[in-house]
């Protein structure tokens, strides 16, 4: 049983303090609070999939029927071997579900969270971790699909692979930021929760994620706009390149490390103006 201090948010976060260190306060206990929002991450799975026969992996059986039906429609359409655009569009597809859920789900995390928010005294932080965790753990299934399809194209073992465990920290730290803004603005905006979606889909196809970057940066150099300046392109590939085994992608490195700062700022802005008035927008 957790005892009741670990509950407690402190003199920063209660206010006895600047409001700087009381987001700081907010943001950092929450994650040390990981025997919360790890087991409650857990359970939300364990009840998405209650009483069925392989639960969660279904996520990965429908992960890989559509990865391969789309592998194999759009190898034909872009030109390409199925040996090498097969495995492209399977981390991207994957990458890509573990974003956009993330912050689809942000812009609701706590909305749907309103009855703990007002009943338990927590940090905001906690809420969003546990979505976070979530979708790890999701992601996580989803990358047997991965595997497999890396196995059967014969793709090469490179050192790079040792990047992946830092490249999916970086993204699960963006998310929690912009989660903390996404979800804060969100109670207060309830529009903002349409404009996410409406959002989400467009990127989609605006992101190399079933087309190839370097094919469409040759053909229309004047348009390669969209992919130098896109930052969910950089995020995908500092794990698909790793997986692929291409080379090192320092620019999308150097992209994802500096937004990571902007975020995390961005973050703390947002708790010191507004955690207070949560509660009071639910």
């Amino acid at each position: 049983m957790i005892k009741q201090q670990q509950y407690s948010l402190g003199p920063a976060a209660e206010g006895a303090d600047s409001p700087f260190r009381s987001a700081l306060g907010d943001f950092f206990l929450g994650l040390q609070l990981m025997p919360i929002w790890g087991v409650l991450g857990w359970h939300d799975i364990r009840q998405r999939y209650r009483r069925s026969v392989i639960g969660p992996f279904w996520l990965s059986i429908s992960t890989s029927l559509m990865v391969v039906a789309l592998g194999y429609v759009y190898s034909g359409l872009f030109n390409q071997g199925l040996l090498k655009y097969l495995p492209f569009i399977s981390v991207g597809l994957v990458v890509w579900g573990f974003i956009s859920t993330i912050l689809n789900e942000a812009s609701t995390v706590f909305i749907i969270a309103e009855v703990t928010i007002k009943q338990i005294r927590q940090p905001l932080t906690v809420h969003v971790c546990r979505l976070v965790w979530r979708n790890l753990i999701v992601f996580c299934h989803n990358s047997v699909v991965i595997i497999a399809i890396m196995v059967w194209a014969k793709t090469p073992i490179t050192q790079q692979l040792f990047l992946i465990p830092v490249a999916l920290f970086i993204i699960c730290f963006n998310g929690l930021n912009i989660g903390l803004c996404l979800g804060i603005l969100s109670a207060r905006f309830r529009d903002l929760v349409q404009i996410v979606a409406s959002s989400i889909q467009i990127l989609f196809f605006v992101t190399p994620i079933m087309w190839d970057p370097s094919v469409f940066s040759s053909r229309n150099v004047e348009r390669s706009w969209i992919v130098e300046y896109n930052p969910l392109y950089h995020f995908i590939e500092i794990v698909r390149a790793p997986v692929l085994g291409e080379a090192f992608a320092f620019k999308s490195w150097v992209v994802v490390l500096i937004l990571s700062g902007v975020t995390w700022a961005l973050a703390i802005l947002t708790l010191m103006k507004f955690r207070r008035r949560v509660a009071y927008w639910l």
